[in-house]
């Protein structure tokens, strides 16, 4: 309270957090920052520490996924929410609903050049950034807060920023205070467009479905099996696939889309007349067919990425944006999942035929000295628990991964919407602290891991039941395959040298490096049935070019 017996702005802010629900806060503090956590209610907020930012918003992009509503992050407005622009930039990229308070300097020392200011505040996470906002008063802070939440929560949700100078915490708070209002989306598909998707689908020879994240972030993975199974239709998994939206050892089930159009294309069709995408852009791409070539490169004259003509598209969003940059034929901006469930009813039952597989047979490996990374995936999918969670970061080994893993209905999929490494590390410390009651399993090579690595101390901190699976090629070998001349780029993949048992008992979590098949079992099995985090550091072979 201040001197006249009013509220100060930290303590309608608290009142506004808890009325909103935002009591779980990430968190690495600065001095920016101290006033608000004065005097801390620990009994009516949990705060998790972080020991870097990365991390931090990291974590909390995977409590946001797991509970599908907004997260809360506090860090520095300035050099810390730097250090984060990676995890903002994949949250962003995911649509993870998120509100970022980030510190600034006191007011009266904006004119100046102060330590740990944050120029420009609401820029600089500009344009990874859903919206920003500094409040002109500090008494503004609360309801700037409130309305940051409701705009992060509307489709296409993503993060926000608001940056609150220091000095705000300790002033009077407005007499009155906020007043939330609800919010409900009523966006919902309209009968025409469902009427034009649903005739498409029935009209088609050979229907076929791209699933997006969307999918399962909106509760309808269930339904679109319904509608798969209905249609006798294909399911492929949107390029970059961050979420798993269709279970993976359902017969239907036709893969990941690799993000090249020319691969796009011609997968499908030579499979389908008529595709709809459901979420996600249409399509994500990560580089075209010829650019993996190392020779001189001529005046480019060819047309900007497309898709065949032969395959009518229609692509189903709740992002504007994306709507507006489809490669489809008809883009409907309307909620994915809504739609999904709405077409259950509307299309036609056909009748179950099975198709010719898309996919080629999978070998089951065998053991080795040294290990290999298919190996090791096959034994791991031999002792996941049914309902167990898969965050994954496999830049070079992600074939290999879902070929030896074909996760089933109950299991949650989620990975990196964005080229920046580090979210699964993190994210799946996030999603095992709001989901205790369910095993989060991390697979990601040793040099993804260093970048949110300190996520292992919260883990520890939090008791989070993690299994870090860890397959270690010692090296960077996303890179490593890009140049010819492997041996002049040596310096710039190999990671050897780096032992992450070592690095994760120094945090505090159980850690155990494992080099030959004997006891390979045993240890998942030990790692995926124990209390807290445990991390198995899998010594494996390089496994060659990376397939797509």
């Amino acid at each position: 309270m201040t001197d006249t017996g009013h509220q100060t702005v930290r303590e309608a802010t608290l009142d506004v957090l808890r009325q909103l629900g935002l009591t779980t806060i990430f968190s690495n503090p600065s001095h920016s920052e101290m006033k608000l956590f004065e005097a801390w209610p620990d009994d009516e907020f949990r705060f998790v520490m972080g020991l870097q930012e990365a991390s931090v918003v990291g974590m909390a992009d995977g409590y946001a996924q797991a509970t599908g509503e907004p997260s809360l992050v506090i860090i520095n407005g300035g050099p810390g929410l730097a250090n984060a622009m990676g995890s903002v930039y994949t949250a962003a990229s995911a649509k993870t609903p998120m509100v970022i308070l980030g510190g600034q300097q006191a007011r009266k020392m904006l004119l100046g050049e102060p330590f740990l200011v944050a120029k420009d505040s609401t820029q600089l996470p500009k344009p990874y950034i859903k919206w920003a906002g500094e409040p002109a008063r500090p008494q503004d802070v609360p309801a700037m807060i409130a309305q940051a939440y409701q705009i992060a929560k509307q489709a296409p949700q993503g993060p926000v920023f608001v940056s609150v100078p220091e000095d705000d915490w300790v002033r009077p708070a407005d007499p009155n205070p906020v007043r939330i209002a609800r919010v409900t989306s009523a966006v919902a598909p309209s009968d025409e467009a469902l009427a034009e998707i649903a005739a498409a689908l029935d009209g088609a020879e050979r229907p076929g479905i791209v699933a997006g994240g969307p999918v399962d972030a909106q509760g309808a993975r269930g339904a679109l099996i319904e509608l798969a199974e209905k249609l006798n239709a294909r399911v492929w998994g949107a390029p970059v696939w961050n979420r798993g939206a269709f279970p993976e050892n359902h017969p239907l089930f036709a893969g990941v889309l690799p993000p090249i159009p020319e691969l796009i294309s011609e997968r499908l069709s030579a499979q389908h007349d008529v595709v709809v995408v459901f979420g996600g852009p249409a399509f994500t791409l990560f580089t075209a067919w010829d650019l993996f070539s190392t020779a001189p490169a001529d005046l480019d004259r060819s047309p900007r990425p497309t898709l065949p003509d032969s395959v009518r598209f229609l692509h189903v969003t709740d992002d504007p944006q994306a709507a507006a940059a489809t490669l489809a034929d008809h883009s409907f901006v309307a909620p994915p999942g809504a739609v999904v469930k709405a077409l259950v009813p509307r299309v036609t039952q056909r009748e179950r035929v099975e198709l010719a597989p898309v996919r080629e047979p999978v070998a089951v490996p065998e053991p080795s000295t040294p290990l290999t990374q298919a190996y090791l995936f096959h034994l791991l999918s031999k002792e996941l628990p049914d309902d167990a969670v898969l965050f994954e970061e496999l830049p070079i080994a992600r074939a290999d991964f879902h070929e030896q893993i074909p996760l089933g209905a109950d299991n949650g999929y989620f990975a990196t919407a964005s080229g920046a490494l580090g979210f699964p590390f993190a994210g799946a410390v996030g999603y095992a602290i709001a989901r205790p009651d369910r095993r989060a399993v991390v697979v990601v090579g040793e040099g993804s891991a260093q970048y949110t690595l300190h996520a292992l101390w919260t883990a520890a901190q939090q008791n989070a039941p993690v299994t870090f699976v860890i397959p270690d090629n010692s090296g960077y070998l996303s890179l490593k395959y890009y140049l010819q001349d492997q041996k002049s780029w040596e310096k710039g993949y190999d990671l050897s040298g780096v032992d992450m048992a070592q690095l994760a008992r120094g945090f505090g979590v159980r850690g155990e490096r494992i080099t030959t098949p004997e006891g390979l079992r045993e240890a998942l099995r030990d790692s995926l049935n124990a209390e807290g985090p445990v991390l198995l550091d899998v010594m494996v072979d390089d496994p060659g070019l990376f397939r797509l």
